[in-house]
């Protein structure tokens, strides 16, 4: 019996969460998962991926791959097979998670371009009787068709543009990557694995070798000659560097050389041991919770070291773009040009050198947040998830939408190797995994060098706290900032909101100008005198007169950074100041430059959003001062208690990092509420333990998990009514898949009208999140978009970090 033709599952981008089969062209049999592939879909033609070989259905007649793009697979077998399940997860596309994973320029290629055949005038002649006049006038046999030109053939009717492919006028390519512009040379390596003394044998000087990258510049004037330098890149001895090359990526992010030379203490030593103990045992998560300034990034590096010494390669992840310079400048001191970035402040090339260097085994330690998770790193020894739990992780918008943290981990399950999670306050899910058993934990509970934990002391607001327009700086924080300007020391301020007044009323008629496209009040921005709406981006600019009555008497309702900077010469004369947050942190080096000028004390006072509370380490901070301890704890959503406190730890630990003892000073107006005294005294358990049983009462994370289903419209009562059926339709679904399962909602989000959507969600808490999801594979292959109306968007989030 002659054996079955396979036909080819091809992913290709779309809404639906599905695969398509194709027949494969005679000879590409051996087709590879990963590779990109060009199909006909409709009346378009997409590039898709190979998934995999599969039967041909018996009741379609399969049209054909109409080209293949690569000849190998882009992803390694381990990435593959992680991707895929990203996808089933965390219910998207398998499309989306692939091309996730991929540099822009390659996504760029999938752009097709259209040219005019070279015989295009025969082709009229042969097979159109005539052709509309603004038509005929376009047509440059050979020529590329421009976008405006392309645009008014698709618009001039879809039969007649049918017609027109189909016939051969137009031919369909589908370029390279556009590498952009000429790089620049920026300098030379030696290599210390050539004959030096052999090539300078037969010259006149020979010339000492040297680390690290010299410019042109510096070689001619140490005695180089430009002959000497092309025979010595011919000869090997030199290599030449460009300025997008990833050895020389955010070079100005300069290596602690002094941190290689740190000897871990006795803890640090005792939890590298445990861990390098276990690092060729396979998989195995390990929880390192240690307090803030304890050095676990310097246990992270000599981990790293030993990984590179096994021959294989390191995954760390950062929570942030502003974390990875502060990371990366450690990494560098151990491992120099070894080390990968991967992050989204890259531009296009860069980041596919970065991809591509990886992929191709030339780095052993890739760093970056959590799209770096997608690295092609090879021969993979550890995955290092820094700050773990931190809400930056997780990816809301777009698909796929996955927690950086909790994929890691599974994809050290699927490499079977260790991952590290470390943390000064660890999520609810991981701690309590630890407790369980589930995975390992270790604590370190000093700083090293005998730095101290600081003193926290809580300020009433309700008795302590300036006049007038001041009133959220308290005389205490006032008197203790003086004291550091005095001695010389340094201060971190720390006030989660932006912009200069998070509203703005008419003093007149009372008007408070909100955002066209949300149901939110629009922040003032003194800049420009721009009202920004932080959800949507809206912006009304030059704001000066109320819109309704056209007065100018306007009052600005509470106070943000830019704010509190404006006013902080009234309270402190001759004080210099630095704010970094969104709106002043931009492109690659922004936020490397403002903390170098800061631990450069060229300013007294760093005031800052949440970017201050992490991953910096100043010697000369002694004093941080929380303008408002308050700050989130009200909003409606399980975790905002978690991340309250976490946001009070992480920042208190900004100080008193060296032999000067530091002093935190948390401004409240609830200085009873036992989760500001338990951050206070900097008391995790406690905290961890009153709340984990109020998790466990109502079942929420981490006794289950949670698929948040969010629907919107621009038609409210279309949306109440579909919100209606799908609410039945799930609870048919799920008695059907005898899913153990509780149901909240549904109910109007808290952000209920956003992007000029109004928004319904629907909470499904369960203990069996992948029979869920394949019950909701199952439902959508038999009903697409679970029969809603086409007016009608849907998002599936699972393991949300907001409920909002």
């Amino acid at each position: 019996m002659p054996e079955q033709k396979q036909s080819a599952e091809i992913a290709v981008p779309g809404p639906v969460r599905r695969t398509f089969s194709y027949s494969i062209p005679s000879g590409n049999e051996s087709l590879q998962p990963g590779c990109r592939i060009i199909v006909p879909f409709g009346n378009r033609k997409l590039v898709g991926f190979f998934i995999r070989l599969a039967p041909p259905p018996s009741d379609i007649k399969l049209k054909n791959i109409s080209q293949i793009l690569d000849q190998t697979s882009l992803f390694n077998k381990e990435l593959f097979d992680f991707l895929l399940w990203m996808s089933d997860y965390y219910f998207a596309n398998p499309y989306d998670c692939l091309a996730a994973a991929l540099p822009p320029l390659l996504k760029k290629a999938m752009t097709p371009e259209y040219s005019w055949s070279g015989n295009a005038y025969r082709l009229v002649e042969q097979k159109f009787k005539r052709l509309p006049r603004d038509i005929g006038a376009l047509v440059r046999p050979g020529q590329k068709l421009s976008t405006s030109d392309l645009k008014l053939l698709r618009t001039s009717g879809a039969s007649l543009f049918r017609r027109i492919v189909s016939s051969g006028l137009l031919q369909l390519n589908w370029p390279e990557p556009n590498w952009g512009s000429k790089q620049k040379l920026v300098g030379y390596r030696a290599t210390t694995d050539s004959d030096w003394d052999d090539f300078f044998a037969r010259r006149r000087n020979c010339l000492p070798i040297f680390d690290g990258l010299k410019r042109r510049s510096e070689l001619i004037e140490a005695g180089w000659g430009d002959h000497t330098i092309r025979e010595a890149c011919k000869a090997g001895l030199l290599t030449d560097e460009y300025s997008d090359s990833p050895a020389t990526l955010l070079q100005f992010i300069e290596a602690k050389e002094a941190v290689k030379e740190l000897e871990l203490n006795q803890e640090q030593s005792a939890a590298f041991n445990k861990i390098r103990n276990g690092l060729d045992d396979g998989f195995g998560t390990t929880l390192l919770h240690g307090v803030t300034g304890s050095g676990k990034t310097l246990v992270y590096c000599h981990l790293c070291r030993e990984i590179i010494k096994r021959d294989r390669t390191a995954l760390v992840l950062t929570p942030e773009i502003a974390l990875t310079g502060s990371m990366l400048s450690y990494f560098r001191s151990f491992f120099g040009d070894e080390v990968a970035v991967i992050h989204s402040s890259m531009t296009d090339r860069e980041r596919y050198e970065s991809w591509k260097g990886i992929s191709e085994g030339r780095y052993r330690v890739a760093i970056g947040p959590r799209s770096a998770l997608f690295a092609p790193i090879q021969k993979p020894g550890i995955i290092i998830v820094d700050e773990e739990h931190d809400g930056s992780y997780k990816q809301d918008d777009p698909s796929p939408r996955f927690h950086g943290r909790d994929a890691a981990i599974m994809r050290a399950k699927l490499a079977n190797i260790p991952i590290l999670l470390g943390s000064a306050s660890p999520s609810f899910e991981s701690y309590h995994n630890s407790r369980e058993g589930r995975y390992q934990l270790i604590s370190i509970r000093n700083r090293p060098s005998g730095a101290k934990l600081p003193a926290v002391n809580l300020v009433d607001m309700r008795r302590d706290r300036l006049g007038g327009d001041l009133s959220y700086f308290s005389h205490q924080l006032k008197q203790a900032t003086d004291k550091r300007n005095q001695q010389n020391e340094q201060v971190i301020l720390f006030l989660n909101r932006r912009g200069f007044a998070p509203s703005i009323q008419c003093g007149e008629c009372g008007h408070v100008p909100s955002c066209p496209q949300c149901q939110v009040t629009l922040t003032f921005h003194k800049v420009g005198k721009r009202l920004s709406c932080h959800y949507c981006g809206h912006v009304d600019r030059s704001y000066d007169r109320c819109e309704k009555c056209l007065k100018t008497y306007l009052i600005f309702r509470g106070v943000g950074t830019q704010k509190v900077e404006e006013n902080l010469p009234r309270l402190f004369k001759d004080i210099s100041v630095l704010r970094m947050d969104s709106d002043v942190v931009f492109g690659r080096r922004k936020a490397y430059d403002i903390l170098q000028s800061f631990a450069s004390k060229e300013a007294t006072i760093l005031l800052g959003t949440q970017m201050v509370t992490k991953g910096l380490d100043l010697p000369e901070v002694t004093l941080v001062g929380v303008l408002s301890g308050d700050a989130g704890l009200d909003l409606p959503d399980f975790r905002s208690k978690e991340k309250a406190f976490a946001r009070l730890l992480q920042v208190s630990g900004r100080c008193g990092r060296a032999d000067k003892p530091g002093e935190v000073l948390i401004q409240t107006f609830n200085p009873e509420d036992e989760l500001i005294t338990d951050a206070a005294r900097q008391d995790y358990d406690t905290f961890f333990d009153r709340e984990i049983e109020n998790r466990r009462a109502l079942s929420y994370p981490p006794f289950s998990r949670i698929v948040n289903f969010i629907l919107s419209s621009e038609n409210e009562e279309a949306l109440a009514t579909a919100m209606r059926k799908f609410h039945q339709d799930l609870l048919h679904q799920i008695e059907i898949a005898k899913v153990s399962v509780t149901l909240l909602g549904p109910a109007e989000c808290p952000l209920y009208y956003l992007r000029k959507q109004f928004r319904r969600h629907l909470f499904v808490k369960t203990k069996q999140p992948t029979k869920l999801t394949r019950m909701l594979t199952k439902w959508e292959t038999a009903q697409p978009r679970f029969g809603l109306p086409a007016s009608i968007k849907i998002v599936i989030d699972v393991d949300p970090d907001s409920m909002m």
